[in-house]
C-alpha cells in the first residue's frame, strides 16, 4: 500500500477518534519515519531541535508576563483609559472593548488571553447598560482576536521559528494590519450599535479627565513601550524582551499596584505553563511532521499543483486566504501554521510574495478562525462569560468577521501594509 495513503489515513483516523492534535502529530510521524527505516535517534533529535531554540523562550515568558498583569490590576485600568476615550459614543462601550483588546494584546501576545481578561469585566457591563449578551460576546470574541496580530504576537514567534523568518520584522509588518483590525471592528461595532440603538449612560470626559485615565493607567500603557520599544530600538532581542516583560510586570504588580499575593504568583505560573506547554508541545511533534512531509516531497508537489492550476498571483492569494478562513474553523491556529508553513510558503514565495507579508496573513487568518464556529475558542469564552451560547454569538459575530476578512484581503492584495515599516527599518530588503 501505498505509504502517503497510510500516513495521512493515520493523521485523519487520529483526528476522528478526538486524539490531541500533538498525539495526532507526532504518531503520524513516528510510523511516517519508521516506514522509511529512520532511526529512532533521527526521530528524538528532530523533537529535541524542535524547541532547542533561544526565540521559544519568548512564548512562556510572554504568557506569563501577560497573565501577571491582568491578574495584577492592568486590565481594569486599561478599560477606564479606554473608556475615557470613547465611552460616551454610539457603542461606546463596544469600542472601548476592541480598544482594550488592541492595548492589552500589545502586552499578552495571545487572543485568547486577551478575550479572557478584557471580557469578564467588561462583557458584563455591557449587558447591565442595555447591550444584548449575544452582542457583547461577540464584540469580545471578535476584538480579542486582534492581540494575535498586534505585536509581541505568540502565533508570529510560532510562525517565524516554523519559516525561519525574522521575528522582530513580522512584529513590525503587525502594527499597521492590527490598527486596521482595530479600526474596522469599531466600525462595524458603531453601524450595528446606531442600528439598535447601543449606547452608554458613561458622564462625558473632559481633556483633563482623560489625562488623569492616562495617568493611571501609564504603567500598563508603558508596557508595550518598553518591550516594543527595545525590540525595535536593537537593545535587546524577542527572547530578552520577554523576560524584560516579566520582571517589569513583577515590579508593576508588587510594587505600584500592590495587588501581588502568593496565589497570583502560582496561579499566573500555572496557566502560562499550560498554555505554553501546549505549543511548544505541537511545536516539537508539528516539526517532525514538517520535517516528514519534506521527505514525502509533499511541499513540491502541492507547489507545482497550485502553480500549475493557479497562474495569477492575485487569484492565488485569495484562494489561500479563502483556505485559512475555512481551515481556521476546524483546527487550532499553532498547529495550522506548524503544519501548513512548510506546504504553502514555498509556493508563494515562488509568486513573488515576501515571507513576512505571508506571516501577517497567516496570522490574521489564524485570528479569524479564534471567532468562527464549530472550534473558534473565543467565542467558548465569550459565551461563558455572557451567559449565552456559541450559535447566537457566532451569528452576532458576522459584521465582525466580515470587517476583518476585509483587511485580510487588503493585506494579501497591498503588500505595503505589511512590508512598508519593516522596510523603512530596514529589516528586511
Amino acid at each position: 500500500m501505498n505509504m502517503g495513503i497510510v500516513i495521512t489515513s493515520v493523521f485523519l483516523g487520529t483526528l476522528a477518534l478526538g486524539l490531541p492534535v500533538a498525539v495526532c502529530l507526532g504518531l503520524t510521524s513516528v510510523i511516517g519515519f519508521a516506514s522509511l527505516n529512520l532511526s529512532m535517534d533521527y526521530v528524538a533529535q528532530t523533537a529535541f531541535t524542535a524547541v532547542d531554540d533561544f526565540t521559544t523562550i519568548a512564548v512562556p515568558m510572554f504568557m506569563l508576563a501577560g497573565s501577571l498583569m491582568e491578574k495584577g490590576g492592568l486590565t481594569l485600568r486599561l478599560i477606564n483609559f479606554a473608556k475615557s476615550i470613547v465611552g460616551r459614543k454610539a457603542g461606546g462601550l463596544a469600542i472601548v472593548t476592541i480598544v482594550a483588546c488592541t492595548m492589552f494584546g500589545a502586552i499578552s501576545g495571545s487572543g485568547v488571553a486577551t478575550c479572557a481578561a478584557i471580557g469578564s469585566i467588561v462583557i458584563p457591563a455591557m449587558i447591565r447598560e442595555g447591550y444584548g449578551a449575544d452582542f457583547a460576546g461577540a464584540v469580545t470574541a471578535c476584538s480579542g482576536g486582534v492581540g494575535a496580530v498586534i505585536p509581541p504576537s505568540i502565533l508570529m514567534i510560532v510562525f517565524g521559528v516554523s519559516a525561519e523568518a525574522s521575528i522582530t520584522a513580522l512584529f513590525v509588518g503587525g502594527i499597521i494590519p492590527g490598527i486596521l483590525l482595530g479600526l474596522f471592528l469599531s466600525t462595524a461595532a458603531v453601524i450595528v450599535s446606531k442600528k439598535r440603538k447601543y449606547k452608554t449612560d458613561a458622564p462625558k470626559m473632559d481633556f483633563w479627565d482623560i489625562v488623569k485615565a492616562a495617568w493611571n493607567a501609564k504603567w500598563a500603557l508603558f508596557t508595550p513601550i518598553l518591550i516594543l520599544g527595545g525590540i525595535y530600538g536593537g537593545v535587546f532581542t524577542v527572547t530578552e524582551a520577554s523576560v524584560v516583560s516579566v520582571v517589569y510586570a513583577l515590579f508593576v504588580v508588587t510594587f505600584i499596584y500592590k495587588e501581588m499575593s502568593w496565589n497570583v504568583f502560582i496561579s499566573s505560573l500555572i496557566d502560562a505553563a499550560r498554555s505554553a506547554g501546549t505549543i511548544l508541545l505541537i511545536i516539537t511533534t508539528g516539526r517532525m511532521f514538517g520535517r516528514l512531509i519534506t521527505v514525502y516531497q509533499v511541499p513540491q508537489m502541492a507547489s507545482q499543483f497550485l502553480v500549475e492550476y493557479i497562474s495569477s498571483p492575485v487569484v492565488l492569494v485569495l484562494v489561500i486566504d479563502a483556505f485559512f478562513l475555512f481551515i481556521g474553523m476546524w483546527m487550532e491556529s499553532s498547529t495550522q501554521i506548524i503544519i501548513l508553513t512548510p506546504l504553502l510558503l514555498p509556493v508563494l514565495v515562488s509568486m513573488g510574495v515576501n515571507p513576512v507579508q505571508f506571516g501577517i496573513m497567516f496570522v490574521i487568518g489564524c485570528e479569524i478562525g479564534f471567532e468562527t464556529p464549530p472550534l473558534g475558542i473565543n467565542l467558548f469564552v465569550a459565551s461563558e462569560l455572557a451567559g449565552t451560547t456559541i450559535e447566537k454569538i457566532s451569528r452576532e459575530a458576522l459584521p465582525f468577521v466580515l470587517a476583518e476578512s476585509t483587511v485580510l484581503v487588503l493585506v494579501s492584495l497591498i503588500p505595503e501594509l505589511s512590508l512598508f515599516l519593516p522596510r523603512l527599518m530596514g529589516l528586511i530588503v
